[in-house]
């Protein structure tokens, strides 16, 4: 409403996406004590049906520097199971082989319908 009002800019189809609880979100639910309920939450919400659908599956988010990360969460908390950069890969083999680096903070993708920047991973959450 307010965007319309003042720009003139209008969302006909708005994707949201879960707080992934890392950096500022992880601090703000610390404070208040609800950290470990919300984790909770996406851990209970886990859906196994997601898991193909991943961004860390068919994406990779590089840095300024080039080092690689399996998805842009990873990348602002400095998450890397194998600490290359894009000058180190000698093969594509040895690049889409290579392990995923996975935190607690995962769950927040495969929790529900998932969660992507797309959106939902799956139709329905089951």
């Amino acid at each position: 409403r307010e965007l319309m009002s003042r720009y003139g800019i209008e969302f006909n189809q708005l994707l949201t996406i879960t707080n992934i609880p890392i950096r500022r979100y992880a601090s703000y639910l610390r404070k208040r004590g609800r950290l470990d309920e919300y984790m909770d939450l996406l851990r209970q919400s886990f859906n196994a049906a997601t898991i193909d659908h991943l961004m860390c599956k068919h994406l990779v988010s590089i840095s300024w520097d080039g080092k690689i990360f399996d998805c842009d969460f990873n990348q602002m908390i400095n998450l890397v199971d194998d600490p290359k950069t894009i000058w180190d890969i000698n093969s594509f083999d040895e690049f889409c082989y290579r392990r995923i680096a996975s935190g607690d903070h995962c769950f927040g993708c495969t929790a529900g319908a998932g969660s992507s920047c797309g959106g939902a991973l799956v139709a329905d959450g089951s």
